[in-house]
C-alpha cells in the first residue's frame, strides 16, 4: 500500500520540478525548443499525473484523472490466494519483468483473476491507470456457455484500445502501425500503467508474438497482465491457473446459492458426496462449476441431474465447445493420439509409457506433449509426468468414442481423435497385467507393479467394458476378450492384496463377456472369482447363487478340471451350511479327480478342504492328517501361498487342541510367509491367531494390538471371521483393563 504522505511530498516536488523545466522551455518557440527539454518537460507532466491519478485513489476517489475501463467485478470470487500474491509481486515496480502471464485451460479463471488483481493493484494505488482490452467476451446465460469474438485480432488493435483508454487521440488515429506502437511506449514513459490483455490465444502465432515483444519493451514501472490457454511469458512470471481447491469450490457453491433460492434448496438437501462428485467431474473448473449450477438454477434441475450432464460431453456441447474446440482445431496426428492415449492413463504418465503404448517415437511424444502443454490440453507434473484434467478427459473419451455432436468446430468439421491409438494403449494396459500378473507360485512377487498401477488397470477395465457394451448386446468382440484377459491375469492379484470389491465386480464382467462371446470356461471362472469372495465373507447364499451359474457354464463348456473346481466350491458352501455329509461327499469327488488328473496343486487344495471340514465337526487327529498332507505337497512344490493358510489351519488346530505354544510357531510361520506373498486375509488371521495364543497365556495388553491390526483388515475386506475378530478385541479390551 502507497503511503500517501510520501505521495504527496512526491508529487509536490514533481510539481515545482515542472514548473521550472515549464519556465526553462517559455524562453523558446515551439521550433527552437531543445529536443531534450521537451522531453523532460512531457515526462514530468507525465510524471505529475501519474502522481495525482495514485493520491486520488488513495483518498478514495474515483477520479477521471485515474483512467480505468476495468469490467464490473466478479460477484462471486473465492480462493487464489497464492496466485494473487504472486501476481501483486510480479506487478511491484521492485519486480523487473514486464509482469505476469496467466495460462490454463478454458473456464478455469484466467480473466477473473486478473480482473481481482488488478481491482486490488487500484486499491492499493499500485498505478496511474488500468486498462483492459479482450479479444474475446465470455458470459453464462440460462442457455449456457456464450461467446463472442471480437474485432481485436492483431497487436495494433491492442494499441488503439489502449491509446484510447489513455485519452491520447492523436495516438489512436495514427495510420502508421509501426509508428503507433513507438508513440504508444513513449506516452507510457513516466507513467504507471497496468495493461490488461485478455484472452489472447484468439490471436494468430505471429501477432501474439508480436505482442509478446511490445509488453517486453514496456518502460519501467509499467506492467501488464496476459491471460491466454496458450503458455507465454517470456521475462514475465507465468502462472498455470489450476483447480480450485475443494474447500473453494464448496465456497463457491455457496456463495451462488445466497443468489437462487431454487440452488439453495437443492445445496442444502444434497449430500456431500455428490458435492464432492460435482467438484472432481469438473476437475475444480469454475466455469464448470458456474455451468452445472446455473442449469439447477435456471432449469430447475436436480444437482445430481445437472451433474450427470457435465459428465456427458454430447449432452453439453456449449460448455466442451468453448473449453476445447479452437484447440481441439490446431492438433496434429501425433497430437490426438497422444491425447487418446493420455484418455486411457488414470495417472499420470512419462513420455517414455507413452512411446511404449503408441508404437510413436520418443522425439514424436515430446514434441507433441510439448505443443499440448503450450495448448493448456495436458498439465506438466513434477518428475516429467504429463496427465489431463478431468474435463479435457471427458471431451476427448466421448470424440473417441465417435461422438457426433461433442463441442462445434471440431468434430463438425470431421476432425475425429484415434480411437485405434486408444485400443493400442488399452492392449499395452493387457499385456502389462499378463506380464505382471496370473496365477502361479511366484506370481506373487510382481504383484507390487500391478499394486503400482491399479488405477490405470481398473480404469482400462471399465473402459472395455463399456466399449464391449456388456452387459447387453455384444458391440466389440475383441474389447470383450481383452476384458477376459485383463481379469484372468489380475484376479489373483486383487484376491492377495485385498482388492476384493474389485475382484467381485471384474470377475462379473468376466461372466458377462464369457457368456456374450459363448465361452464358457471364461464365464464359469469369472462366476467362481465371485462366488469365491462371497463365500469368503460369509455370504453364502450368493456365493451358492454364483456357483450355480458357474456350474451351469462349466457344463457348457468347461474341461474336467474346470467341473471339478465348481464340484469343490460346492463342497466350500455346503461346509459353510454346516450341511458335512454333502461336504464330505463334494471334497472326495472334487479330490479324486484331482488325483486322476495328477494335479498336485489341486491335489493340496482339496486336502486342505477335508481338513477344515474334519476340523470344524472336532475330527482333529484327521484334520491333521489332511492339513499335513497337503502342507508336504505344498512345500514340495514350492507353493508358497498354500504353505502360508495351511500353516495358519495347522496353529487353529493347535489352538483347538490346548497347545498354545505349537499354535504360536505355526502362527508365526504364517504371519512370515504371509507378508512375503502379500496375502492380506492371512496377515489377518495370523495376527488374531497370535493375539489368541498370548490371551491364553495371560498377556492380554501385548496382544490386543495384534488383534486391532488383524480386525482393521478384516473389517476393510469384511471377512468371514469378522464377528469372531470383534469378540476377540473387546474381550481382550476388558481382560487388559482388569490386568
Amino acid at each position: 500500500m502507497e503511503d500517501q504522505t510520501n505521495l504527496e511530498q512526491m508529487l509536490s516536488t514533481a510539481r515545482m520540478i515542472l514548473t521550472v523545466l515549464e519556465q526553462q522551455s517559455a524562453g523558446y518557440t515551439n521550433l527552437t525548443i531543445p529536443a531534450h527539454l521537451k522531453v523532460q518537460v512531457e515526462q514530468k507532466r507525465q510524471e505529475v499525473t501519474s502522481l495525482e491519478a495514485r493520491l486520488s485513489q488513495l483518498q478514495g476517489k474515483r477520479s477521471t484523472s485515474v483512467p480505468d475501463n476495468m469490467p464490473r467485478h466478479n460477484d462471486v470470487f473465492v480462493g487464489r490466494k497464492q496466485e494473487i500474491a504472486r501476481c501483486l509481486e510480479a506487478l511491484s515496480p521492485e519486480e523487473r519483468g514486464w509482469g505476469v502471464a496467466i495460462d490454463g485451460i478454458g473456464g478455469m479463471g484466467k480473466t477473473s483473476l486478473a480482473l481481482e488483481v488488478a481491482h486490488l493493484a487500484r486499491k492499493q494505488a499500485l498505478f496511474d491507470a488500468y486498462l483492459f482490452v479482450s479479444a474475446k467476451t465470455t458470459w453464462l446465460s440460462p442457455e449456457g456457455v456464450r461467446q463472442e469474438t471480437l474485432a481485436l485480432s492483431s497487436l495494433d488493435s491492442f494499441c488503439r484500445e489502449f491509446a484510447k483508454g489513455l485519452g491520447q487521440e492523436n495516438i489512436e488515429k495514427m495510420t502508421d502501425a509501426t509508428e503507433r506502437r513507438r508513440a504508444l511506449l513513449d506516452a507510457l514513459r513516466g507513467r504507471r500503467t497496468l495493461l490488461i490483455w485478455d484472452n489472447l490465444e484468439t490471436l494468430n502465432a505471429e501477432e501474439r508474438d508480436m505482442i509478446a515483444e511490445f509488453v517486453r519493451k514496456l518502460p519501467s514501472p509499467n506492467k501488464a497482465i496476459i491471460t491466454s490457454r496458450r503458455r507465454t511469458g517470456e521475462s514475465a512470471v507465468t502462472i498455470r491457473l489450476d483447480r480450485l481447491l475443494e474447500a473453494e469450490a464448496l465456497e463457491l457453491m455457496q456463495a451462488k446459492g445466497r443468489k437462487h433460492h431454487h440452488l439453495a434448496q437443492e445445496l442444502k438437501a444434497t449430500k456431500p458426496g455428490i458435492l464432492t462428485a460435482l467438484y472432481e467431474a469438473s476437475g475444480g473448473n469454475p466455469l464448470a462449476l458456474d455451468w452445472t449450477l446455473g442449469q439447477v438454477a435456471h432449469k430447475g434441475y436436480s444437482i445430481s441431474f445437472a451433474l450427470e450432464r457435465l459428465r456427458n460431453a454430447a449432452k453439453s456441447t456449449d460448455l466442451y465447445g468453448f473449453l476445447f474446440a479452437d484447440a481441439a482445431q490446431a492438433l496434429s496426428e501425433s497430437d490426438r493420439t497422444v491425447l487418446s492415449a493420455l484418455v486411457v492413463f488414470l495417472t499420470p504418465a512419462r513420455s517414455t509409457a507413452l512411446a511404449d503404448a503408441t508404437d510413436l517415437a520418443i522425439t514424436e511424444i515430446q514434441v507433441s506433449l510439448e505443443r499440448l502443454v503450450t495448448l493448456s490440453l495436458v498439465n506438466e507434473l513434477d518428475g516429467e509426468r504429463f496427465g489431463l484434467h478431468p474435463l479435457t478427459r471427458t471431451y476427448i473419451g466421448a470424440a473417441v468414442g465417435g461422438t457426433d455432436t461433442v463441442g462445434t468446430a471440431p468434430l463438425a468439421s470431421g476432425i475425429r481423435f484415434d480411437s485405434a491409438a486408444q485400443r493400442k494403449v488399452l492392449r499395452y494396459w493387457v499385456d502389462f497385467a499378463q506380464k505382471y500378473g496370473g496365477y502361479g507360485k511366484d506370481a506373487y512377487q510382481t504383484h507390487d507393479k500391478l499394486e503400482a498401477e491399479w488405477q490405470n488397470l481398473e480404469g482400462v477395465a471399465t473402459t472395455l467394458r463399456e466399449i464391449a457394451g456388456i452387459p447387453g448386446e455384444l458391440k466389440d468382440r475383441q474389447a470383450a476378450q481383452m476384458l477376459i484377459d485383463l481379469e484372468n491375469a489380475l484376479y489373483q492379484f486383487l484376491w492377495s492384496r485385498g482388492y476384493w470389491d474389485e475382484r467381485v465386480r471384474l470377475g462379473e464382467w468376466r461372466y458377462q463377456a464369457g457368456k456374450a462371446l459363448s465361452q464358457w470356461s471364461d464365464a464359469g471362472w469369472g462366476a467362481y472369482n465371485v462366488a469365491w469372495i462371497h463365500y469368503n465373507r460369509a455370504e453364502t447364499d450368493r456365493a451358492a447363487s454364483w456357483a450355480a451359474q458357474m456350474v451351469e457354464a462349466m457344463e457348457r463348456g468347461g474341461s474336467r478340471r474346470d467341473k471339478a473346481v465348481a464340484i469343490q466350491l460346492q463342497g466350500n458352501i455346503a461346509s459353510q451350511r454346516k450341511n458335512w455329509i454333502e461336504a464330505e461327499r463334494f471334497h472326495q469327488e472334487t479330490l479324486a479327480i484331482y488325483r486322476e488328473l495328477e494335479d498336485e496343486e489341486c491335489e493340496a487344495l482339496a486336502l486342505n478342504d477335508l481338513g477344515s471340514a474334519a476340523r470344524s465337526q472336532g475330527q482333529y487327529d484327521r484334520a491333521e492328517s489332511y492339513f499335513k498332507e497337503a502342507l508336504a505337497i505344498a512345500i514340495k512344490l514350492g507353493l508358497k501361498d498354500q504353505e502360508t493358510y495351511l500353516s495358519g489351519n495347522l496353529g487353529l488346530l493347535a489352538l483347538d487342541r490346548d497347545r498354545p505354544t505349537e499354535a504360536r510357531s505355526w502362527y508365526k510361520r504364517e504371519l512370515d510367509l504371509a507378508q512375503q506373498v502379500g496375502r492380506q486375509d492371512l496377515v489377518a488371521t495370523a495376527q488374531c491367531g497370535l493375539a489368541r495364543v498370548l490371551e491364553e497365556e495371560g498377556h492380554y495388553a501385548e496382544a490386543l494390538p495384534l488383534a486391532l491390526a488383524g480386525l482393521e483388515i478384516q473389517e476393510r475386506l469384511r471377512d468371514q471371521s469378522l464377528d469372531f475378530s470383534r469378540q476377540l478385541v473387546e474381550r481382550l479390551r476388558r481382560k487388559a483393563k482388569i490386568e
